[in-house]
């Protein structure tokens, strides 16, 4: 209650200095940050949820239909809200126009729902994290890491992209983790496909493994490669350039630094690996928390990075990628998706005494 107390009063600040009336909040991802990890949603492809928040100076309500309300106010943290239950057979939008009238009012669902859409400047009222949600995002972190390295270790030569992303659902769902993003990538694929969706193709060498996954509204992101047999030297090079341009990036984030110039300094090490023009051929991340990223990070991009907030690059050579997701804190990084002591690290060191740790390749 006392995390949703102050996101209340923060998101009150901020319609003050807005000089709006209100705000509705309906994406999952906006709903789970206010109450601090709750969860709107039954669909789970749609990133819509099923209740409204509804936020002024004077009131904080619940809109929700008569089928979602129960359940929702006795299992989730919405205790702070008056509630506004409404006919199944009135919609949504209509709902929320009854209780918003012809206020200035703003909404992350315009379209749906008629009303001017968020500033831009909402990215930055949401961007630091709480120490509660540092305290979940850890554990988070952990856990998927932990499920990536088990299904890596169990995977078997001839295995489907099917059968690995089922394993990977699987122990995900058995933890509380909905996934939000996965990938798996065998030989081939790997290397002609910057986004491999899971097919029937079957492992004969090597693999990606990649996993976007939520709970209590966050998203942990991380990419893992393991081969079969002795990684070939290309791999090899690929791979190591790869963490040197995560590492040029990871060494620029830093606060109050626009996401632009941050990208332009990963981009200039794609240069200098021999590879300049791989960074068009695939996003390269940008900043994480409630969603898979909050938005892809630009060359002409110049908002800031903040202090507290969560970030996770995933840079990419053909046939080869790296990701985490770490939390920024100051000059400092706390990787939430560590890899264990038992999977393979290499040292990277940058111009400028900059050193970090980055996940291998799991030779098989």
């Amino acid at each position: 209650m006392p995390e949703v107390k102050a996101k209340i009063a923060r998101l009150r600040e901020y319609l003050k200095a807005e000089e709006l009336d209100g705000i509705v909040l309906q994406t999952r991802d906006n709903f789970a940050w206010v109450t601090g990890g709750g969860d709107n949603h039954v669909v789970s492809q749609s990133e819509t949820g099923v209740a409204a928040l509804y936020i002024t100076a004077r009131q904080a309500v619940l809109i929700a239909n008569t089928i979602e309300e129960p359940r929702l106010t006795a299992e989730e943290p919405v205790a702070a809200f008056t509630v506004k239950s409404h006919p199944w057979t009135t919609p949504m939008a209509e709902a929320v126009a009854k209780q918003v009238g012809k206020k200035k009012v703003v909404c992350d669902v315009p379209c749906g729902l008629g009303l001017d859409p968020l500033p831009a400047s909402f990215y930055e009222l949401r961007a630091a994290l709480t120490d509660e949600e540092v305290k979940r995002y850890k554990a988070l972190g952990r856990d998927c890491a932990m499920i990536v390295e088990t299904v890596a270790r169990g995977m078997n030569i001839g295995d489907s992209g099917h059968q690995v992303e089922a394993e990977l659902a699987r122990h995900l769902l058995a933890r509380g983790i909905q996934p939000h993003v996965l990938l798996v990538a065998f030989d081939d694929r790997l290397r002609k496909y910057r986004h491999p969706t899971p097919t029937v193709n079957h492992l004969r060498h090597y693999a990606m493994l990649v996993v976007c996954g939520r709970r209590y509204g966050l998203i942990a992101n991380l990419t893992r490669l393991l081969h079969f047999g002795p990684v070939p030297a290309d791999i090899k090079e690929r791979h190591h350039a790869v963490c040197r341009v995560e590492a040029a990036l990871w060494q620029h984030t830093l606060p109050g630094k626009a996401y632009g110039e941050v990208l332009q300094a990963g981009i200039e090490q794609y240069k200098k690996e021999g590879f300049a023009k791989e960074w068009q051929l695939h996003h390269q991340g940008g900043p994480t928390g409630f969603t898979g990223r909050d938005f892809l990070v630009t060359p002409d991009e110049t908002r800031p990075v903040v202090d507290g907030q969560a970030v996770a690059w995933n840079p990419s050579i053909a046939g080869a990628k790296n990701e985490d997701t770490f939390i920024l804190q100051g000059e400092e990084r706390l990787v939430v998706t560590a890899c264990s002591k038992n999977w393979p690290q290499q040292e990277i060191a940058m111009p400028g005494g900059f050193r970090i740790k980055r996940p291998g390749i799991l030779e098989r």
